[in-house]
């Protein structure tokens, strides 16, 4: 009987055996959330891995040494000193990297790396400190160059250098980026990049054809910038550059190059030269809503602007173009409109603009005025008050030099004030007849333009004689008087009595 009561236990009560199994199912289901969960990142980190290496660059930042993630190297990213060496064993380097807007709504491995992943959510504040972390560097340009020889025409002291590639890179966002680690960078684009053919940027330079032969090979770029201030809202824009010696003057010469940050994309515009020693501006000619290109080609008071317009084309990846105002596109038909493009083709700049200013004016007034008035028609308008502005204030200026004086107004079509300056005795008639002699054209282009619009107006007939006389002879002069002009028997009376003093 006390044996028996001595092995008697007492009995668990219905609430302890309750609390047993729910620590027993609580115990349970955190195992089994955990393992879903450790499961889930796994195989979502192993996608990731798959589709994106650098998430295992990422990783081995908060692993030991003896557990990291073996990566294969890849040129997926760089650093600039690793871009520098894999530059210098092709025996190129590069220059120094221009900015580049970033695209805001690009993640890369950053905050986004931690909201599209709702099982690291958690874990962000503890990973991602955000007090120990740098922001985002902006993309960056960098200009490739490589050694080239001094040449005559492209002399330079020390080391000769040349940029023939040009290269986006994106910056990528660590999140283990911290201070004074190095920045990392995805390459997104190159283009390669030569300058124009050395005819292009010689040919209004040099008259003979034999100077220029086997100038076909392309000059070389050596510098880079990148326009300022009042620019197109559309993406970024580049100078590429270079001068060359052409007699005893440096003619800079270049390249117009688009970046457009919403597809990383680069593109060569255009190929540029000066006569006039400038670089390409961007300046409001038109008076429109975006400023235009400006490059100044003038040589001595020959006034020569190309002007190019902002234009959209049908390509993603660069949707605008630059275009040069036409003065050989007819939009208006009207005969004064046709003139005026005429003699603004042969650089009569102030009669072009007082033929075709009062068309623009009444366009819709009726009568024989034109009814619409075409936006080419308005740039070409723009165009030729330009130039015109500035043969006027040549003309009205005053000069030292009476010679000179007879050039502006020739230039600007002031037949009668030229002449007259001829007939004074401020003027050496040596100085005009080596004015006239040392004409490369463009003084006799004009005034048979001229001629062919206005064949009666006799100091204009006085000019075409004297520019003949000058170039070709008197006998010439007189023998084109009798033939080809219009003039009437008493202005050849007086064309030969110029002729003959």
């Amino acid at each position: 009987m006390r044996s028996a009561r001595k092995s008697r236990r007492p009995t668990p009560s219905p609430l302890s055996l309750l609390v047993k199994k729910w620590i027993a199912d609580g115990v349970a289901f955190t195992l089994l959330f955990g393992g879903s969960a450790l499961l889930g990142v796994s195989a979502w980190f192993s996608y990731k891995l798959i589709l994106n290496p650098d998430v295992g660059i990422w990783l081995n930042q908060f692993l030991p040494e003896s557990t990291q993630i073996a990566l294969p190297r890849t040129d997926a990213i760089r650093t600039l000193d690793e871009i520098r060496e894999d530059l210098k064993a092709e025996k190129q380097f590069f220059a120094e990297p221009l900015p580049l807007p970033s695209r805001d709504r690009d993640r890369e491995m950053g905050d986004g790396f931690f909201e599209d992943n709702p099982y690291l959510k958690p874990l962000q504040p503890l990973l991602l400190p955000s007090e120990s972390l740098v922001q985002r560097p902006g993309d960056i340009l960098i200009p490739v160059m490589q050694t080239r020889e001094s040449t005559h025409a492209h002399p330079c002291p020390t080391g000769c250098k040349e940029i023939v590639e040009l290269r986006v890179y994106k910056s990528v966002q660590m999140p283990y980026q911290r201070l004074g680690t190095p920045q990392y960078y995805r390459l997104v684009y190159q283009l390669p990049v030569q300058g124009p053919a050395e005819s292009f940027v010689i040919a209004s330079l040099i008259g003979t054809r034999a100077n220029q032969q086997g100038a076909n090979k392309p000059v070389p770029l050596t510098k880079i910038s990148q326009f300022t201030g009042k620019m197109p809202p559309s993406g970024i824009w580049f100078n590429l550059n270079g001068t060359r010696t052409v007699g005893d003057r440096e003619v800079p010469y270049g390249q117009i190059v688009h970046y457009n940050p919403e597809h990383y994309h680069l593109s060569s515009m255009l190929d540029w030269k000066s006569e006039a020693g400038q670089q390409p501006l961007w300046e409001d000619v038109t008076g429109g809503s975006e400023p235009e290109l400006l490059i100044e080609r003038t040589i001595g008071l020959e006034p020569h602007f190309s002007i190019y317009e902002l234009k959209p084309r049908q390509f993603v990846p660069n949707p605008v173009q630059l275009a040069s105002i036409p003065l050989d596109e007819e939009v208006v038909d009207h005969y004064n409109y046709r003139k005026a493009l005429r003699l603004a083709r042969s650089g009569l700049w102030s009669p072009a603009l007082n033929l075709i200013e009062p068309l623009q004016k009444n366009v819709g007034k009726g009568g024989n005025y034109p009814k619409k008035w075409p936006a080419i028609a308005q740039a070409q308008l723009d165009l030729i008050r330009f130039h015109a502005q500035i043969t006027d204030a040549q003309a009205t200026a005053a000069w030292a030099s009476p010679s000179q004086k007879v050039l502006a107004g020739l230039i600007d079509g002031r037949w009668s004030e030229a002449l007259n300056e001829v007939k004074t005795d401020r003027l050496n008639q040596t100085e005009l007849v080596t004015l006239l002699q040392a004409d490369g054209g463009r003084l006799k282009t004009r005034i048979q333009a001229a001629l062919q619009e206005n064949p009666e107006e006799p100091d204009l007939q006085a000019w075409g004689a004297l520019i003949v006389a000058a170039q070709q002879g008197r006998q010439e002069a007189i023998a084109w008087l009798e033939t080809e002009s219009r003039a009437s028997q008493d202005n050849k009376t007086r064309i030969r009595e110029l002729l003959d003093n």
